[in-house]
């Protein structure tokens, strides 16, 4: 792939990615430094809207289109982080009482890991050059890979493992059903049952006796 880039107002290239890249290693190409290859058609971009450079902090992207990392993140994190949990609760023998208990707090934390992730890798795309799926493709997340992949064209690895993790949710869910139920049944028989009645004093049965 070809790359041009601005040079004080004059058009520069075309080089190679591998120039380009070492071009910004040594400050000759910023990250307000206007690009184009021929992906771009018939508009220039920053570098920093090119995949080259991060907005935030400058730095060189040495990888080639856009990263999977935060995509990673955001499909294996908040799972591994509950199993982990369930696995040391277990372990541990600690019972998960109260409303704020153990599993509530990790709960909270997997979402916020959810989300953040799932913020940047859309972030990583722009960063790249691409438009991300739209953001309501969280409340699915083989959805949003499958979209992915078309956008990126590749990360088959991400929508197959969502697929799977998918399946053993909605395995585990059922599964559960029955014992569910049958907490639930129990429950209901402790609260059906009559409260047993106070003993009468000694001297009301004496006079019931009397009578």
């Amino acid at each position: 792939m070809e790359w041009f880039y601005d040079n004080n107002g004059q058009q520069a290239g075309p080089v190679s990615r591998e120039e380009i890249l070492r071009l910004i290693m040594q400050r000759q190409i910023k990250p307000e430094t206007l690009v184009w290859t021929q992906e771009f058609g018939a508009t220039w971009r920053p570098a920093s809207a090119a995949g080259l450079v991060s907005p935030l902090t400058g730095l060189l992207r040495m990888s080639a289109g856009s990263s999977e990392h935060w995509a990673w993140a955001l499909l294996v994190g908040p799972w591994l982080i509950q199993r982990l949990t369930l696995l040391i609760l277990d372990w541990r023998q600690i019972p998960d009482s109260g409303r704020i208990g153990p599993l509530s707090v990790v709960g909270m934390m997997s979402l916020l890991l959810f989300f953040i992730s799932f913020m940047l890798d859309r972030n990583s795309l722009r960063e790249s050059g691409k438009t991300p799926p739209g953001f309501w493709w969280w409340l699915f997340l083989p959805g949003y890979f499958w979209k992915r992949r078309q956008i990126v064209g590749r990360g088959l690895s991400l929508l197959v493992v969502s697929l799977v993790l998918l399946a053993v949710n909605v395995t585990e869910k059922i599964y559960q059903f029955p014992q569910i139920e049958k907490e639930l049944q129990m429950q209901h028989g402790q609260t059906a049952q009559p409260a047993p009645s106070a003993p009468s004093e000694p001297g009301q049965e004496n006079q019931q006796e009397e009578l």
